[in-house]
C-alpha cells in the first residue's frame, strides 16, 4: 500500500489506463455518455490518486522529515530540540549528542544516499536507516582544534529509530563507517 503512497507516477500511469479502456469503449459504442464517464473516471482516478500521495505521510516520508528536523535542530546549536528526537533510553546516544555539540558548532548537517527499511512486526515498529551524512563547521573548544579552523567531515551511518506515537526517534544502536558500534565510540578516547 505505502508504494502507491510514495509514487506520483503509479496515478498518473493508471489514469492513463482508465482513459484508454474507457476511450476504447467509446470508439465501439460512439455514445457520449460513455466519453463523458472515461473523462470523468479518468480524472477522478489523477486527482484523487495524487492528493492521496501528497497527503498521506507514510513511514519512510516521516523518517526522511525527521532527519531533515534533526538536521536544522543541530545547526541551530539547539541541544534541547536535538534531544528529542532521541530515545528515552538511549543514553549512549544523547550524551554522544551533548559532547559533540560541546565541541563544535555544526553550520552544514546534511543526509545523504538514505536507504530506509521499516520493520512493522516489532513492537515498538523500527526502521533501520543507512545514510552518508556530511558536516561543516567550527571548533567551540580550542583544545580540541587548532584556533577557529573550520572542519569538513563525512560519515556513513546505519542507524535504528523506533516508532514512538507519531515520532520516529533515534536509538543506541548505531553504527559508525559500518563498523564501530556507538559503544566504541562513546568508550575511545576523546583528545
Amino acid at each position: 500500500m505505502t508504494f502507491f503512497l510514495e509514487h506520483t507516477w503509479i496515478w498518473i500511469v493508471f489514469a492513463a489506463f482508465v482513459g484508454f479502456v474507457g476511450y476504447s469503449q467509446f470508439v465501439n459504442d460512439k455514445k457520449n455518455r460513455t466519453l463523458l464517464i472515461t473523462v470523468i473516471a479518468t480524472a477522478v482516478v489523477l486527482v484523487g490518486g495524487v492528493a492521496l500521495e501528497r497527503y498521506v505521510e507514510t513511514d519512510r516520508e516521516a523518517l526522511r522529515r525527521t532527519l531533515k528536523e534533526i538536521s536544522a535542530a543541530i545547526k541551530s546549536d539547539d541541544f534541547a530540540q536535538v534531544k528529542t528526537y532521541i530515545a528515552p533510553d538511549a543514553a549512549q546516544l544523547r550524551g554522544l549528542a551533548a559532547e559533540g555539540m560541546r565541541m563544535a558548532k555544526l553550520s552544514v548537517v546534511h543526509f545523504g544516499n538514505v536507504e530506509i527499511k521499516v520493520n512493522d512486526a516489532t513492537v515498538p515498529t523500527t526502521a533501520e536507516l543507512q545514510f552518508i551524512v556530511t558536516f561543516r563547521g567550527s571548533s567551540k573548544d580550542r583544545s580540541f582544534m587548532l584556533g577557529d579552523a573550520e572542519f569538513l567531515d563525512r560519515f556513513r551511518f546505519t542507524a535504528v529509530f523506533e516508532k514512538h506515537g507519531d515520532r520516529w526517534l533515534a536509538t543506541d544502536d548505531v553504527l559508525f563507517d559500518n563498523r564501530f558500534p556507538l559503544s566504541y565510540v562513546n568508550t575511545s578516547p576523546m583528545p
